[in-house]
Formats: structure tokens, sequence, C-alpha cells
């Protein structure tokens, strides 16, 4: 029933993500993107193979995984379980390890390796919530919770603890800064299990119901751009 409940949510993210798309560019803003945009084209495959992999279909699954690698760069292990409306800015390089759970809205820059990290017998698993940011060059591992709307700084390393909802998470071993925009103490946190009471919806600059409107700029859209390529 498990299985049954996954390979039907893998199915519904293809068709939000479809639609989402619809709506903020529209047919030519979509297949122009899927043509010309690596992060598009390997979250594009991604929803294909993972749905192969959820059938049974594992050779297809992991040739369709090799295949994206090939194409695009990145590495998203099949067993990766990633909510609709994800994004992968400047894509290269990015990793999403198996046992690594992604919620709605996130968005993940280059050379970000995220994954759970342990022996098999200890059953390790990767939780990032809804509407994280994980800069370039980041590094999450290990059996933890990311809360919602958390930003991961760039170049972060060592990442393998639970992180509160709102955090700023900056240098060496993770060490959180601040908490919805307040400065607080690292040495506070270092013990932190994530607690879902510590999430009280989003913050004052986001709105959800929102988000099918936004209008996410193409990085080839000619109205970013005057005569001879220089920005307006």
């Amino acid at each position: 029933m498990e299985g049954k409940t996954m390979e039907e949510n893998s199915q519904a993210h293809i068709l939000r993500d479809l639609r989402l798309a619809m709506k903020r560019k529209g047919m030519g803003g979509l297949v122009r993107d899927l043509l010309l945009h690596p992060g598009n084209q390997a979250i594009a495959l991604y929803r294909l193979y993972r749905w192969l992999y959820l059938k049974g279909h594992l050779y297809l699954a992991f040739f369709g995984y090799r295949l994206n690698y090939f194409l695009t760069g990145v590495d998203i292990h099949p067993d990766a379980d990633i909510g609709p409306d994800f994004h992968l800015d400047h894509p290269q390089g990015v990793l999403i390890g198996r046992r690594t759970k992604i919620g709605r809205g996130v968005r993940i820059y280059s050379k970000v390796s995220v994954g759970a990290v342990g022996l098999p017998e200890e059953n390790p698993f990767l939780e990032i919530k809804d509407y994280v940011q994980i800069i370039h060059g980041a590094q999450v591992g290990g059996s933890c919770t990311i809360g919602e709307y958390a930003v991961i700084a760039a170049n972060v390393v060592n990442v393998n603890r639970d992180v509160p909802p709102y955090a700023t998470v900056v240098g060496n071993m993770g060490r959180i800064v601040k908490i919805n925009g307040e400065r607080v103490n690292p040495d506070d946190y270092k013990n932190y299990k994530y607690n879902p009471a510590d999430f009280h919806g989003p913050p004052e600059w986001h709105d959800p119901s929102k988000d099918e409107q936004r209008w996410e700029t193409s990085w080839i859209d000619p109205k970013m751009y005057g005569e001879g390529g220089k920005n307006r």
C-alpha cells in the first residue's frame, strides 16, 4: 500500500510540475526550458525514472539515472523522494542521494551534496522540509531533518544534525546563527531535535497560495537583456 501511495505521489508531482510551468511560462516557455535549461531537464528526467523505479522497472530506472548524469551533470538517485515545485539553479555537480526526502518548493544550487549517511542497518534517513534553500557548495548529510524555510549558506559543510524552521546555517559544522532573521547563539542549537511545533506557518514575505502565479524568469528570457546581450 505504501509503494502504491508513493507511486501516486510521483505521478501527482509530474502533473503539478507541468501545470505550474504552463501557468508561469506557457507552452512555448515550457518547451524552451526543457530543451535548453539543464536544471529543468534534470528534474524532468528524474520524475520519469523515479516513476519507473516505483513501478519496479529497475533497469530502466537506473538507465535513466545514468543518462541524467551524462546529459546534465546532476546525480539524483531514483530512491530520492522529491516534492513538487522543485528548483535546480545552475545545477552542475548536484548530488541527491538515496534515503532522502525533499518537500515542496525547495531550491538547490550548484555543487550541493545532500543525502542520508550511515550503514544500512542504521536505516539512515534525511528529510528536507518545504521551501528550504541550499546554496552553492553546501554539504548536508546524515540522519537529520532540515526545518521549513531554512537557508543553508554557500560552502557550509557537515550539516549532519537537525536544523529548526526559519534558520540560517553558516560555516564549518553548520552553525545556526539566525532564526527568522534574528541572531541567536549557535551553542543553543548544538543538540536541537526537530519539533513540528517550531513551525508556525509561512513567514510574512511568502504567501504559498500565490505560488502558481509566481513568474520564474528564464535565464534565456530576452526581456532580461538589452541590445548586445547587456543587462538593461
